[in-house]
């Protein structure tokens, strides 16, 4: 029968509102809401998680083709992420506010004797954390106004590309 986009429409936008909801962990809400996802580095936790990705992404596809909106954007270090374009300080804003102002603040102010801050980083992933080094023995060099830059550009990347490089 002819469709005339309502039922296409409709199962376009209730599977989208399905694949989105955080607690299928594939996704997570941006701190900014309003619809904007970025994948979540815990979806590991399903060992199908990537063919799961998959279907996510062929489904975007269709949907794009077909020229279905989806009640759901990406955040724009996801979208370089797809370009392949690096991501960079601006990006962490919309994923996580209160880090970004803390980025910020380390590069706007002299640290000296005031941060006691290594090359490393500790991530959390269901209640255990790791440390993680930055460059190599990170945790053994101190964050100087020298390499401050250098510090923030790394942390960025784990925060926004390394975090979920498996997905």
């Amino acid at each position: 029968g002819i469709d005339a986009g309502g039922v296409s429409r409709e199962w376009f936008l209730v599977l989208s509102r399905d694949i989105f909801n955080p607690n299928y962990a594939l996704f997570k809400p941006s701190a900014k809401g309003n619809n904007t996802f970025q994948p979540d580095p815990r979806s590991f936790v399903n060992r199908d998680h990537l063919m799961f990705l998959t279907f996510v992404g062929r489904f975007i596809g269709k949907a794009i083709y077909d020229g279905q909106l989806l009640d759901a954007y990406f955040t724009r270090s996801f979208y370089k992420h797809i370009l392949n374009q690096p991501v960079g300080l601006s990006d962490v804003e919309s994923v996580d506010p209160e880090f970004y102002k803390s980025l910020r603040w380390i590069l706007d102010n002299d640290i000296t004797g005031v941060l006691d801050l290594t090359m490393s980083a500790e991530t959390e992933h269901f209640g255990r954390v790791e440390v993680v080094d930055l460059v190599d023995n990170g945790r053994n060099i101190s964050v100087t106004e020298e390499n401050k830059r250098e510090y923030v550009q790394l942390v960025s990347e784990l925060r926004l590309t390394k975090s979920i490089r498996a997905q």
